[in-house]
């Protein structure tokens, strides 16, 4: 039995990429097992940092995944009542620290920007951009991992959980690979 979970924790390691530590992002709970299903729950708990395509492509043949409940390219399906504890209260102008754990890079692009929850639209523009993120072939620059976004005033938007997230979203062509994390966020 102990071979399994070793074995379970490597493939785990071996498959992730990368995700947002600080804030606290959003995480997979029991809202998200019945809005995805038992298998993408069980992906995710395992190893948070995979990426949507192979969200998808796993979720595709279960018999408990629902595509309309459960929407992996906005937050990976990952849902608001499964982190109300985690909703941060954000002001206008204020500088937010972000820190990403990387664990196996792919070069893309990515983006930093409040996102509409009810629509998966950008509000504004990203607040940070970078071309040439986590390089294969530079390695990954310490501001792609430790870095700062300034709040845009989005209260009028924002005012209430649910309505809002600052999306980090890293798109690797390279890889045919999408990686993003949401941090829930009130502003008022």
């Amino acid at each position: 039995m102990k071979s399994v979970a070793v074995l379970t924790t490597i493939i785990a390691l071996a498959a992730g990429h990368g995700i947002v530590t600080t804030p606290p992002a959003r995480t997979v709970g029991d809202a998200f097992k019945a809005a995805c299903g038992e298998q993408p729950f069980n992906n995710q708990k395992g190893d948070p940092y995979g990426n949507q395509q192979q969200l998808e492509q796993n979720a595709a043949s279960q018999k408990d995944f629902n595509a309309t409940s459960c929407q992996f390219f906005m937050c990976k399906g990952y849902q608001l009542a499964d982190n109300t504890a985690n909703v941060q209260k954000f002001t206008a102008g204020q500088t937010i620290e972000m820190k990403v754990d990387i664990r196996a890079p792919h070069t893309g692009d990515c983006n930093v920007s409040v996102i509409d929850l009810g629509t998966n639209t950008v509000i504004g523009t990203p607040m940070i951009e970078f071309q040439n993120y986590a390089s294969t072939s530079t390695g990954v620059a310490k501001n792609n991992t430790d870095f700062q976004i300034t709040m845009p005033d989005v209260a009028g938007q924002c005012g209430e959980a649910g309505k809002c997230a600052v999306q980090w979203w890293w798109d690797s062509r390279e890889a045919d690979q999408t990686y993003m994390s949401c941090i829930d966020f009130t502003m008022a």
